[in-house]
This record gives C-alpha cells, sequence and structure tokens, in this order.
C-alpha cells in the first residue's frame, strides 16, 4: 500500500527541495483568500457554510478551466485538539477541495448529476488529479461516459482517510473520515445540482486514496454505488503495509500540504504498533476499517457489477506487493459472489497507468464492461 505515488528516490529529492521553498510556501499560505462572495464564473453556492464546513472562499482553480474551482473551508475535524494542550493555534487550518463541473453545467432540477469523489494519494494533494503530468482529470473525461460533477478533496499527504485515533507529537489529530462523509458530501448535494442518493454518486482514488475509496465504500454502502481502486492498499494488517503507514506518519505526518511539512509536531513518534494505532486505533478495531475483512463480510455486496480493481505487479515486476494483496480482495470477492471487474499486469506505480485505469473504471461504471483491460494488460482476470 504505497503511501507515494513516486518512488522513494523522487521523494527523497522532493524533501531535499523543501528548504530552498519553504519561504515561498509561506508567503503563499500567507496571502489572504479571496471572499466567498468574490465574483467568478463559478455557480453561486446556496448554502456555502453547511454540515459543519465554513467556506473561505470559491473561485477558479489557477491554471484550470473555468469549470474548475477551488473551495477553502475551515473545519473542526481538521484538526481536533488531543491528548493534551495543541502546538497549533488555533488547531484547525484552511483546507481545500477542487470540484470540476460538467460542460454546461446549469441548475435545473429536473437533470441532476452524478457525482465521482475522487482521492488522491498519499504524499499528494488537491491538485494531484487535475495536474496535466498528474492526473489530468479534464483531458481523462474526454469524450467519457461520464458526465457528472468530479470531487477532488484534500485528505492530507499521510491522512489515510481516517478519523486518527490517537494525536500528533503536537497533541492534534485529523479527523478525514469526518471531513469527506459526514460534511463534505452533504455540503456537495446542499450546494450543486447533484443526485442526491448512492446510485449518483462514485468513489475512487489511487494508493493511499485506493484504500480509501475502499474503506469508504466497505463502510458506507448506503451512500455510493460505484467504486473503483487504481494500485490500493487492501490490507493494513500486512507488515510491510505497516511499515509503510508507520514511515508515513514520520515523514509527513499530519501535514496538509505545505500546512506543518516542516513542524515536527505534526508528526508522529513512536515504534510501528504505536503509530499504526494512532491513525486506526487498538487493532481488534481494524477489521471495520480494512478491504479484505469489509469484503469478507459482505459489505461489497450492493456493489456488484459497479466495482473495479486494478494493480500492476504481475510477473514479478512492479507494485508486487500491492498486487499480491489486490489479488486476494479479487479472490474475497469472487468467494463472496460480487461481480466485479479486476484488471492486472506488469504495471509500475505510477500515472501512466492510472489515467487509463480510471477511463476503464468510467467506462464499466458508466457505459458498459470494455472488451480488454487497459494498459495493453489483455482481458480481465476472471
Amino acid at each position: 500500500m504505497a503511501s507515494s505515488p513516486h518512488p522513494p528516490s523522487a521523494l527523497r529529492r522532493a524533501r531535499r527541495a523543501l528548504a530552498l521553498l519553504a519561504g515561498a510556501a509561506v508567503l503563499a499560505l500567507a496571502a489572504p483568500a479571496a471572499p466567498a462572495g468574490a465574483s467568478t464564473p463559478l455557480p453561486s453556492l446556496p448554502a456555502p457554510h453547511a454540515s459543519g464546513l465554513t467556506l473561505r472562499s470559491w473561485s477558479v482553480a489557477a491554471g484550470q478551466s473555468e469549470r474548475m474551482g477551488d473551495a477553502s473551508f475551515t473545519t473542526p475535524a481538521v484538526f481536533t485538539p488531543r491528548g493534551g494542550p495543541p502546538s497549533i493555534d488555533p488547531a484547525q487550518v484552511p483546507v481545500r477541495v477542487r470540484i470540476l463541473l460538467p460542460e454546461g453545467y446549469q441548475r435545473d432540477p429536473a437533470h441532476p448529476y452524478p457525482v465521482l469523489y475522487l482521492l488522491h494519494g498519499g504524499t499528494g494533494d488537491v491538485e494531484q488529479w487535475s495536474k496535466t503530468d498528474q492526473g489530468n482529470i479534464t483531458a481523462a473525461l474526454r469524450g467519457s461516459a461520464f458526465k457528472g460533477i468530479v470531487v477532488m478533496p484534500e485528505a492530507g499527504q499521510a491522512g489515510w482517510y481516517s478519523d486518527w485515533a490517537g494525536h500528533t507529537d503536537g497533541f492534534f489529530a485529523p479527523r478525514w473520515e469526518t471531513f469527506h462523509v459526514k460534511q463534505l458530501l452533504p455540503w456537495i448535494d446542499a450546494n450543486f445540482n447533484t443526485v442526491r442518493s448512492a446510485s449518483g454518486r462514485a468513489v475512487a482514488g489511487i494508493s493511499m486514496g485506493g484504500y480509501g475509496a475502499l474503506r469508504y465504500a466497505g463502510r458506507y454502502p448506503e451512500l455510493f454505488s460505484a467504486v473503483g481502486a487504481f494500485s490500493a492498499g487492501t490490507d493494513i494488517y500486512q507488515s510491510a503495509a505497516q511499515e509503510l503507514i508507520a514511515q508515513s506518519t514520520w515523514t509527513v505526518g499530519a501535514s496538509v500540504q505545505w500546512t506543518g511539512l516542516l513542524d515536527g509536531k505534526y508528526r508522529v513518534t513512536g515504534d510501528t504498533a504505536y503509530r499504526m494505532a494512532t491513525v486506526f486505533g487498538p487493532p481488534d478495531t481494524w477489521p471495520a476499517q480494512n478491504p479484505v475483512n469489509l469484503a469478507l463480510d459482505g459489505k461489497y455486496g450492493t456493489y456488484s457489477g459497479r466495482m473495479a480493481l486494478y494493480a500492476g505487479g504481475a510477473g514479478g515486476t512492479g507494485e508486487t506487493a500491492i498486487g499480491t494483496w489486490n489479488a486476494a480482495l479479487h479472490q474475497d470477492l469472487k468467494d463472496r459472489a460480487v461481480t466485479h471487474r479486476y484488471c492486472q499486469g506488469a504495471g509500475e506505480h505510477a500515472w501512466p497507468f492510472w489515467g487509463p485505469e480510471l477511463q476503464d473504471f468510467l467506462s464499466y461504471a458508466y457505459a458498459g464492461t470494455p472488451p480488454a483491460c487497459p494498459n495493453g494488460w489483455g482481458p480481465p482476470t476472471p
């Protein structure tokens, strides 16, 4: 379950650059947000402050088309004081959600739009799916069967889509699941013309975000009807997965983009068991958060025919551990007679594979089953 969509060497190079760029980042973060009522080609928001979210700004995303907006919020879910006096005051930071509206978006309630919640990977951020050298979502949707709204939320560089049970060294904790499921989802429905039922919602993601998609789909089957997981983490009981998760809580901790990245109080000090418990709680609570257990408990039954897994590592090359873990989840789904699409091949943990996988998933979920898997992998694995 890779916490980074980049190889370790790239991560090391990025971290060496942090000190040089920190000053610019601080200046950027200090810039005042545009007021919520500022002029913008984006549609107005009828309920800007709702579901526990306080909107700070709503404007066209920098460098993007006028159909893509950034909403900036504050919420007590990011962060929650815990364990002692928090080292940051106030104990919350602004978080962004990037929203791509379909061409010709309109308010006509007779024609509501489906919504895809698209989750980023570890050491990623809210911009990951829209950058032209990464997700390039606008291009990925061109000609797609999906004609809806895409919501790309911030989830922290190593948030793991969890309401942390413990706390950072600075005595605060993120509650990403609360932010995404309990606050953002109803906020989107309150402000946009959406299909306000599970039939109109899908969730998908890469790597850490793939784990998040499987987590949310399994824990909230009443909220979603389709799920796609690209190079996803599927089993937090695996020792290699635990080592990676533990390392991520030290390397980037609870940081949100640049915020806290150079602050040790955002990190979690301790051994692997302690760091795992910080993020997920005691091991006896993990089955309710772990995709392979959720599958064994029948939590994906309602997604039959609209669930897809993609992983490289076949033939002993690429993301071999992730490939093995996804194969186990595939078998669990087969054992429970959950019809799903399972595509695997000799792929790497990298964007050139994930873009085609997203397109394949959207075709599968919204148009019809493609005859072949993406990435030249041939037919899906039965």
